[in-house]
Order: structure tokens, then sequence, then C-alpha cells
């Protein structure tokens, strides 16, 4: 008889000889049911895009809201399949919406808004000033047209004042100078308005932004053949690329294609 060591045994029954020693089986695991809260969302929708990063395009279809650190709603904004090009690169930006919502309250219209950011600088917040120029940010403003149309938009809108940078501070933060260009073209709007334009778009106020009210409202009633030299000096023709042969036409042609479908945007919504 041949003698297993211990701690094993064995057992016959019928034919079947089993041996076993002292190995326990695990038990067979039984099947989990996972209980997935209903309230989850199928899907994450970026809003807002930290600054820094590249790449992202947010969904221009929907709303968006900034939300306060107790989760309270702050800011709502709703953008169409309507909306310009130029919107949507406005909407890129980690303070376009801000921005948005801003000209909304000044009754600016944010692809108008938009529209001036995307010729000025693509939106970005550039540092240009130097060489006796306090040109600069995103929407390119000097600080004495920074400082004044601030001014005019915090005694139209007080509430905006908790949204902004103070001082001159402002200039480089573009949802703060995003106000201030609000006002501006809403002054250039009104200026329009009063030299026979009725509803001033985009394009309409290029020329008050970018040479200032004087010239501005010449070039935006004048034909399209009339030379934009007859309006501007020399020295704003070189520094915006303007040829002595350029007409008013051929220069509304260009900015026109610089803010895509934005252009024809009303600046005033009301």
């Amino acid at each position: 008889m041949t003698r297993l060591p211990f701690p094993c045994r064995r057992t016959t029954q019928a034919t079947v000889v089993l041996v076993t020693c002292g190995l326990v089986a695990p038990p067979i695991g039984h099947a989990q049911t996972v209980n997935v809260p209903g309230g989850l969302p199928t899907h994450v929708n970026a809003t807002y895009q930290e600054p820094g990063l590249g790449g992202w395009t947010p969904d221009t279809t929907g709303t968006a809201q900034a939300t306060s650190g107790s989760g309270a709603v702050t800011q709502t904004t709703t953008a169409g399949t309507s909306d310009s090009d130029a919107l949507e690169t406005l909407y890129q930006q980690s303070w376009g919406y801000a921005a948005a919502q801003n000209a909304e309250a000044l009754g600016v219209n944010p692809s108008a808004l938009a529209a001036t950011c995307v010729v000025e600088s693509g939106c970005q917040n550039l540092y240009t000033a130097g060489n006796g120029s306090t040109i600069t940010g995103a929407f390119q403003m000097s600080n004495g047209t920074y400082s004044q149309t601030l001014g005019e938009a915090l005694a139209a809108d007080p509430s905006l004042a908790s949204s902004i940078t103070s001082g001159t501070a402002g200039q480089q933060d573009p949802a703060t100078q995003a106000v201030a260009a609000a006002q501006y073209l809403k002054d250039a709007a009104t200026s329009l308005q009063h030299s026979g334009i009725s509803n001033p778009t985009a394009l309409d106020a290029r020329a008050y932004y970018n040479f200032g009210p004087s010239a501005g409202a010449e070039i935006a009633t004048a034909d399209d053949s009339s030379l934009m030299s007859s309006y501007i000096s020399s020295t704003a023709m070189s520094g915006n690329n303007i040829s002595s042969t350029t007409t008013v036409g051929q220069w509304r042609a260009a900015v026109a294609a610089k803010m895509g479908s934005a252009a024809s945007s009303s600046i005033l919504t009301g």
C-alpha cells in the first residue's frame, strides 16, 4: 500500500480516486452590478480654454456658462450656427466669452467686436508698445483711447467694474481691453449714424477705429473709386501698407477679406 504524505488523503468512491493535499479551491466569483447615476453626462463639453492651451475649438452651437467658486452661474453666452468665423476665433481665446458677454452688456454685437479683434491681432494678446507708441494688446489701443473709452463703458454699465483689471494694467488684460474696444465701436456707430449710415457694420467702422473719427466718417461714406490718400496721411498709409494708388473700394475689400462674414455684422444690437 502506497503511503501518501500528510496532509493528503485518499478517497475512494466507485472507480474515481480523488486526492486532495490541503488545497482549498477558491470560491467562484459572482458578477457584480455597478450602478451609474443617471445624472452623469454622456460626454464632456469644454467651455473655457485655459491660458496656453492650443488646438481646442469650442462648441459654437451651444450655450457657454461661467461659474463662480460656489458654482453659481455668473455668465451665459449662446452661440449659433450663423455666428461668424471671427466670432469663433474670439471664442477660442480663454477670455473670449467674457469679452462677448461684456460687449452685449454695452449693446455691441460680439461679432463686430470679434471682427475688429481678428483684423488687429488675430485675437492674440500682443505687446507692441514702444518707440513712443502706447498702442498694444489684442485690440491694439493706445493708452489714451483705452482710458477714455473704458471710462465711458463703466459709466454706462458700472457692473462691468467687477470683471475688469483697473488702471492702465488693463491694457494687457484682453478681457478688459475688449470692454474699451466695444465702447469705441459703439462710439463709432453713433458717429456714423450722424453721418447718414443708419445701421453701421464692422466694416463701416473700420476706418473710424483705425484712423480716427474724422477720417473714419469720410472713408465710410466715400465712393469706392476714391483714393485712400485723400483721407489719411502718408504716415498712416505707410504704417498700414496702403499705397498711393489704393482706392477706398480696394481697401474695403482687403479689410472685408480679413473679417470674413463678420464684416457685415451690425455694431449695435438695439
